[in-house]
């Protein structure tokens, strides 16, 4: 069933709003304001969310980058707010998908919805990273190398996003505390530590050795590419034998006498 997120403080307006979602089939969950929105959509699979403009506790902006960084590019974010054109062109220029004037009418919210939905399909979904030949596929939440594919959960696909993004450089607790959770305060250790370990487990089915994510004590996590390992063994060997080669016949040829064979 298609999940609806509502960010709407007034009763009868959100009445309105679920009643009409509902009836087209939508599973609507309310939230009080835009921070445990944000922390449940990350965990909830949601296809559409609804923002009252008009909430003190609704900020639109923190919901549209949220959605370009973290989302499946697919959601769609439908805006509702007074009569004033001002207001609706403010919303549209900020990025949502469609602005409904209050009082809300359901159907022609269902209408407006349907046409974004529409609208928001066919789009391409942005270029994933790639990182040692690992690449990140945010539409199907999944790391990508040449010998595996490997599902990550919502807040996995987020973790592995920023510390991509970052690659080489420390993403600090505070960082990711804010920008995977949502919070503006640290995480315990333990939370963090939990969710990086299944991502470091993940990485290495994927990458193998080539990827390593690294924790620096007390700061953060940085994803490093792995340096390439020393030559040992035979291959070593028989470089070693090709130097000694090539100095034994320039003695010889010094010396007036034909140079063996290479070795191979």
């Amino acid at each position: 069933m298609n999940k609806a997120a509502l960010l709407i403080e007034d009763k009868d307006t959100q009445l309105v709003v679920r009643t009409a979602l509902e009836c087209a089939g939508f599973l609507c969950d309310t939230y009080p304001g835009t921070v445990p929105l944000l922390r449940a959509i990350k965990r909830e699979d949601h296809g559409v969310i609804v923002a009252d403009l008009d909430a003190p506790q609704a900020d639109c902006e923190s919901l549209l980058t949220w959605r370009a960084n973290w989302l499946n590019p697919a959601v769609t974010v439908i805006a509702i707010g007074g009569a004033d054109p001002l207001a609706a062109a403010r919303a549209l220029d900020a990025g949502v998908d469609d602005f409904v004037a209050k009082p809300v009418r359901g159907a022609e919210l269902l209408a407006r919805l349907g046409a974004a939905m529409r609208r928001r399909r066919p789009a391409a979904a942005p270029e994933g990273l790639t990182v040692a030949g690992c690449s990140l596929d945010r539409a199907a939440s999944a790391i990508i190398s040449s010998s595996a594919r490997v599902t990550l959960t919502a807040r996995e696909l987020a973790l592995a996003q920023l510390l991509f993004e970052n690659a080489g450089h420390l993403v600090t607790r505070e960082r990711l505390a804010r920008d995977v959770w949502g919070l503006d305060t640290e995480l315990s250790g333990r939370t963090i530590e939990q969710h990086v370990y299944q991502l470091r487990r993940k990485l290495k089915r994927c990458a193998g050795e080539s990827l390593a994510l690294r924790g620096v004590y007390g700061s953060g996590y940085r994803i490093d590419v792995a340096e390439p390992a020393p030559r040992h063994g035979t291959e070593s060997r028989v470089d070693e034998a090709r130097v000694a080669a090539t100095r034994l016949d320039a003695h010889l040829a010094a010396a007036g006498l034909s140079p063996g064979p290479v070795p191979a």
